[in-house]
């Protein structure tokens, strides 16, 4: 006779107290077939516990601050942080991103604003990582979210070198929970986006994490960009464990960028990118002289190659060439990258792509399931100058 199950049906409703208005909040809980295919890596690569998800236009927004210190130098009275504005394209659209920073208050009911970092960063790759598992991820009043703790959370920051206090950690989900995001598509004044990094955030009181950090679970939602990516199926597989490795925030950029749109890598299809386009695009690179700049984005390129790493094999590019355009009195005005792929990333581009035509083929066998324009790999750049 079969063993009854003993473990518990998933919660139908999660109940909290959101961290951003301080209200109870009750959700409903659904299971959309779409989150599945988020959670489905192929099951016959063993290392499929190191790939996460690309998000479609999401990623591609420069919403991370490149330097806390510069922004402790942009504090008005040492509380007041300005509206950032960043011009990107994406797709060959252009955007305009506002960036509202985070007003948080501590326990001495002090007032200060933050943008959201680089750790703020690697905390959501964390978090949507975490949603790759069946057991967190989950749909609450139809959109995306996640369900952890935070010594869960903490472990997987840990596991690849990102190591983060409990107090810090909460700091920077609230971070994520107030700092907003507002973009527009250029020449269009309607708004396409306006909503936080987490639009909710449920989290226990101190005293309550502090004691049991193990069993007590927090809730975060994600953007709606990234729901409706996953609706769209218009995410792809990255190697998340090589992503959480790297250690400058332009290579970590420059390597989503890849993963996203290089579909077609190989030696013999190079990928060009100009030196205007990173700068723009990335928000990272704050230098006004181009020679500092041409400095800041070689040292990334360098880094996924392996220039500094132990292993001498590079993961990513095999080389990357530039060529100068120079304007009057030889002065440069802007470079070309020709980046050449490695072996190893044109395989991980190979694994990407069959994992694409797999979730393809599974949205046409099952029903209610509506099928992304073109699938994943449309209209992703070879190219982009």
């Amino acid at each position: 006779m079969a063993k009854k199950s003993t473990s518990k049906p998933p919660a139908t409703k999660v109940r909290g107290r959101n961290v951003g208005t301080g209200e109870v909040v009750s959700l409903a809980r659904t299971q959309p077939a779409q989150l599945s295919l988020f959670q489905t890596f192929l099951p016959e690569d063993k290392q499929s516990g190191e790939y996460s998800n690309t998000i479609e236009l999401y990623d591609a927004i420069p919403k991370y601050y490149s330097s806390p210190n510069r922004m402790a130098q942009m504090r008005q009275g040492g509380i007041y942080l300005p509206v950032l504005r960043h011009d990107f394209d994406h797709n060959k659209m252009g955007y305009t991103v506002e960036i509202t920073p985070a007003r948080l208050i501590d326990n001495d009911s002090n007032e200060k604003e933050y943008y959201p970092t680089q750790r703020e960063e690697m905390l959501e790759a964390a978090l949507i990582k975490l949603a790759c598992e069946r057991q967190n991820g989950l749909y609450l009043d139809n959109e995306a979210g996640v369900q952890f703790t935070l010594y869960e959370l903490r472990q997987e920051l840990q596991r690849h070198g990102h190591s983060i206090n409990y107090p810090n950690l909460v700091t920077s989900l609230k971070i994520c929970r107030g700092a907003g995001l507002t973009v527009r598509k250029k020449g269009e004044g309607e708004v396409y986006l306006n909503s936080s990094i987490f639009p909710v955030l449920v989290l226990a009181n101190r005293r309550e994490w502090e004691a049991d950090p193990k069993n007590t679970r927090c809730y975060v939602q994600f953007n709606p960009l990234v729901t409706r990516s996953i609706n769209k199926l218009s995410y792809r597989q990255f190697h998340y464990q090589a992503f959480m490795g790297l250690k400058n925030q332009l290579s970590r950029y420059l390597f989503k960028r890849l993963s996203h749109n290089y579909t077609q890598a190989s030696w013999d299809q190079p990928y060009k990118i100009l030196l205007s386009t990173i700068v723009r695009d990335s928000a990272l690179v704050n230098f006004s002289r181009i020679r500092d700049q041409v400095r800041y984005v070689d040292a990334a390129f360098g880094e996924l190659q392996g220039v500094n790493a132990k292993d001498s094999a590079p993961y990513v590019l095999m080389s990357c060439e530039k060529t100068i355009h120079k304007g009057p009195r030889n002065k440069i005005e802007d470079v070309l990258y020709t980046l050449v792929p490695s072996y190893e990333f044109t395989s991980q581009m190979k694994k990407a792509n069959k994992r694409d035509q797999h979730l393809k083929h599974e949205v046409t066998q099952a029903s209610g399931l509506i099928p992304p324009n073109g699938g994943n790999t449309a209209a992703r750049e070879s190219y982009m100058p």
